[in-house]
């Protein structure tokens, strides 16, 4: 998620960047980021499944936050006009963005960000097609540039749980995008199912050890959704009770890892979600009319 595809054109001299920190974790990757551009050109920026912020921040010595030096463009926009980009500029995922740059450096906290990957946010729709506003290269919002700041704090000097704590600013500032730019875009349940990603996510959990709580309180919080609501739309999409899913997907995974001969039909029960050999053993035959054992000298033979 954390690619971006940066290409340099009319220069000869793209220009070289230097990270002095970063962070990188399922769903964000953030650094600070120096920049030096020897001359100016034109470069394209596109993103691969992530939201870009950046937010410009001020050492002494470099030549930066001179908006003259960075304009920019999104594709398709009514005017193709260059504008100054500000302090913080937002690129929503699925976007093609222009950068217009002159001989400059500048140092900048850079954020990516999945927000289908943080938390409940997974819930909803993050369709950014049709939405990238020329507002976007010139955000004004004291609590992003509050927020943001934070981050680049956090980053450059982490302390107690900075990893909780970057995903619960950056889950913030999503939401705070969401609402000026895609206002009221609603729940992934106008077909009355579950979306990919709130599927996956279920399946990750429920694929996990017996150590992992599968409860369906828990599991409606980790899709954003009231426990009732889990139940019907699950049932909905897969035409099973959360009991019987559940049980698909253990029995699913166990299969996969008897065919690694290396593991003991007691550590394939206990990945698969078991907390005994005996207990897996007795669901293995209800469910597929074999034991384990039967069912690994079948495959390997």
């Amino acid at each position: 998620m954390h690619a971006i595809n940066y290409c340099e054109y009319e220069s000869e001299h793209p220009g070289d960047f230097a990270t002095e920190v970063s962070l990188r974790k399922r769903g964000f990757d953030l650094r600070v980021e120096h920049a030096q551009w020897s001359t100016s050109g034109t470069a394209r920026i596109e993103l691969q499944n992530s939201c870009l912020i950046r937010m410009l921040l001020s050492p002494s010595g470099l030549e930066c936050n001179d908006n003259s030096h960075n304009l920019g463009r999104f594709r398709g926009q009514p005017t193709q006009q260059f504008k100054p980009l500000g302090q913080l500029l937002f690129i929503p995922h699925g976007t093609e963005f222009h950068l217009k740059h002159g001989a400059c450096q500048q140092k900048s906290l850079i954020c990516l960000f999945d927000p289908t990957d943080l938390g409940p946010l997974a819930a909803y729709q993050w369709d950014w097609a049709g939405h990238a506003h020329e507002s976007m290269l010139n955000l004004r919002s004291l609590y992003l540039q509050a927020s943001l700041q934070r981050l680049a704090e956090e980053v450059c000097a982490p302390g107690f749980a900075s990893e909780l704590h970057i995903e619960c600013l950056l889950t913030s500032i999503a939401l705070d995008l969401r609402r000026e730019f895609l206002g009221n875009q609603s729940l992934n349940e106008s077909d009355g199912k579950l979306s990919p990603r709130q599927l996956k996510l279920l399946r990750e959990i429920l694929e996990a050890g017996p150590e992992e709580d599968i409860s369906l309180s828990h599991l409606a919080a980790i899709c954003g959704l009231p426990a009732r609501k889990l139940s019907t739309l699950l049932k909905n999409t897969t035409g099973k009770t959360l009991r019987h899913y559940a049980a698909e997907v253990r029995m699913e995974k166990a299969m996969a890892l008897l065919t690694d001969q290396r593991l003991l039909i007691k550590q394939v029960a206990y990945q698969s979600g078991f907390q005994n050999a005996a207990a897996f053993t007795a669901a293995f035959r209800k469910a597929l009319g074999k034991t384990p054992e039967e069912f690994r000298r079948q495959r390997s033979s």
